[in-house]
C-alpha cells in the first residue's frame, strides 16, 4: 500500500479553507453581500455630506456676493429691497446651520456688518458677540470682539468698550495682529475716564511690545502710542 503523502502547513489550511466555502457557501455569499451593501451605503452618506458642504459654502458666497451688491445700489429703491430681503434669507438660513460652523457664523458676521453700517450698533454688538463665543479658538472671534467694542464706542459705552479690548489681549495674548490696537485702544478709554496713569501704563506697555520687533517693523500703534506719550510729559 503507498505511503499518503503529507501536506504541508499551508496545504492543510487550502483544504481546510476550501472545505468551509464548499459548506457554507450560502452564508459566505450573505456576508459577502452585507459588505458590499455597507460599503455602498458609506460611499452614499460621505458623497450626500460632501454636496450638502459644497451647497452650504456656495450659498455663502452667494450671500457674500448679495451683501457687496447692497452697496451699489440706491438704498431707497425697489432693487435695493429685493435684494436686501435675499441677502438676509440667505444669511439666516446659513446661520441655522449654527454658529459654530463658519458658513453659520460668517453669515451672522454679514448680517452684524451690516447693523454696524446702518447705525445699529446694539444689535451689531449683540451678533458680533455670540460669534465671539461660538467661535472663541478662531481669528473670526477676536475680530468679532474688535467689531463689538467699536459699536460700544459708538454707543457711548466705554466701560463695555474697555472691557472688550482687554478681553482680547487678555485672552489671545501678544502674539494676535489685533493686540496693538486692543491696547492702544485701551489707553484712549483710561485717559477719556481721567485715569492718566493706567494709559500711560498701557501705552508703554504697546510700546515695549511693539515699537521694535524681530521683523523690524513696527506696529503703526506703537508709533502713535509713542507720539502720545511724548506729547502726555
Amino acid at each position: 500500500m503507498a505511503e499518503k503523502a503529507k501536506l504541508t502547513g499551508s496545504e492543510k489550511v487550502s483544504n481546510s479553507l476550501n472545505a468551509f466555502l464548499a459548506k457554507h457557501t450560502k452564508l459566505v455569499i450573505a456576508v459577502f453581500v452585507a459588505v458590499i451593501v455597507i460599503i455602498s451605503a458609506l460611499a452614499i452618506i460621505l458623497t450626500s455630506m460632501q454636496n450638502k458642504k459644497e451647497a452650504q459654502f456656495d450659498l455663502l458666497l452667494d450671500t457674500e456676493a448679495g451683501y457687496s451688491s447692497l452697496a451699489l445700489m440706491d438704498s431707497s429703491s425697489d432693487e435695493y429691497a429685493a435684494a436686501l430681503e435675499s441677502f438676509r434669507s440667505n444669511a439666516e438660513s446659513l446661520v441655522a446651520l449654527g454658529l459654530d460652523t463658519y458658513p453659520g457664523a460668517k453669515a451672522q458676521y454679514l448680517l452684524a456688518d451690516y447693523a454696524y453700517e446702518n447705525g445699529e450698533y446694539q444689535e451689531a454688538a449683540d451678533l458680533y458677540m455670540q460669534i465671539a463665543d461660538a467661535m472663541s479658538d478662531t481669528y473670526l472671534a477676536q475680530l468679532c470682539l474688535m467689531n463689538a467694542a467699536a459699536c460700544y464706542d459708538n454707543l457711548g459705552s466705554s466701560s463695555e468698550a474697555l472691557t472688550l479690548y482687554n478681553r482680547v489681549f487678555d485672552t489671545y495674548g501678544e502674539e494676535t495682529a489685533f493686540a496693538p490696537k486692543a491696547l492702544y485702544n485701551a489707553a484712549r478709554i483710561y485717559e477719556e475716564q481721567g485715569n492718566r496713569d493706567l494709559a500711560v501704563a498701557t501705552l508703554e506697555q504697546l510700546t515695549g511690545l511693539y515699537l521694535e520687533t524681530a521683523t523690524g517693523s513696527a506696529s503703526e500703534y506703537a508709533k502713535l502710542a509713542e507720539a502720545q506719550l511724548l506729547s502726555m510729559n
